[in-house]
């Protein structure tokens, strides 16, 4: 045996010599036959000519070709959409066109909707108008029954207005519900013309304000004419001793108050009008008409009561 190559033979050879033939189905079969018969038709001597065939594609490529197939006919299918599908397009995108402006809209209103935007407003306003009930958990007892004023004053109110009305008798020396009369064993006295209750102002204790260093000297000038009397009253007011002299006849009716150290009925009580001490008597308990007033002149010197034995009783 040589080594010598073989000689090349030029018979021809076919697909099948290579591949096993594939199985074939009835569409497949016509639609060959129907190839061939074109082929008749076109008068092409097959057998006498050198073409090679072509191998036939195998399934798994056809079923490839064929999703691109489908994969391009979708494609275009939805670009190509049909005519009725487009109109409903269509009008879906006029909607939306007119959703996304409705201030055109308004731009384009008739004459019915602005009376009626009119009527709107109007309403609105009666709305605002009508008075609205207030609700349970936010109302006062207030918007539900009227606030009743009481007529009842605080106590500090009430003195004022009494501290007012002192003020204005003394200042004016307004003397009134008293008159003179003369008692018996006694002189001159003051009789009450109308009635007073309890800490009501009945008179002010009227003189001369003077220091108790002058008042001394007064005094003892006083007691050398017995006929003159004397009606002096002295008092401490922010740690200065004063004394009120009264002896001169003026026409007031304070120093005209009978002295009673078991029956008085008013007493001796001092007052500030304007930084200046005042002497006033005011009603002891409730005093009624035609009663004598009297209050405890407060004289206890052993030579006063030895030589005025009445201001004991």
């Amino acid at each position: 045996m040589s080594d010598s190559p073989l000689p090349l033979v030029s018979t021809p050879s076919r697909i099948t010599d290579y591949f096993p033939p594939s199985p074939k189905t009835s569409q497949e079969t016509g639609d060959k036959d129907e190839k061939f018969k074109e082929t008749k038709t076109s008068k092409i001597d097959i057998s006498n000519s050198s073409i090679l065939l072509t191998p036939e594609p195998s399934p798994a490529k056809d079923n490839e070709k064929d999703q691109k197939d489908k994969v391009e006919t979708d494609s275009n299918s939805s670009t190509e959409q049909p005519k009725c599908k487009q109109v409903l397009l269509e009008k879906y995108d006029e909607k939306d066109a007119e959703e996304e402006k409705p201030k055109g809209r308004q731009k384009k209103s008739t004459k019915t909707d602005s009376t009626s935007q009119n009527k709107k407003k109007a309403s609105r306003k009666k709305k605002t108008a009508e008075p609205t009930q207030p609700s349970l958990q936010n109302s006062l007892l207030t918007d539900f029954y009227p606030v009743r004023r009481s007529n009842r004053r605080c106590k500090s109110e009430l003195e004022k207005d009494k501290q007012c009305e002192i003020e204005d008798k003394i200042l004016n020396k307004k003397e009134e519900g008293l008159k003179v009369e003369e008692i018996a064993n006694k002189g001159r006295g003051v009789i009450a013309s109308k009635d007073f209750f309890r800490g009501d102002f009945v008179v002010e204790y009227a003189g001369n304000l003077i220091s108790q260093k002058v008042a001394k000297q007064k005094e003892l000038d006083y007691s050398k004419d017995p006929s003159i009397g004397c009606y002096m009253y002295y008092f401490t007011h922010k740690t200065i001793n004063y004394c009120v002299d009264a002896t001169a006849e003026s026409g007031r009716l304070g120093r005209l108050i009978n002295h009673s150290r078991t029956k008085n009925n008013c007493h001796m009580k001092l007052t500030e009008i304007n930084d200046r001490p005042y002497l006033m008597l005011v009603a002891s308990r409730d005093i009624s008409t035609g009663e004598e007033l009297l209050y405890d002149y407060g004289d206890r010197n052993k030579e006063s009561l030895t030589s005025h034995p009445w201001l004991k009783s």
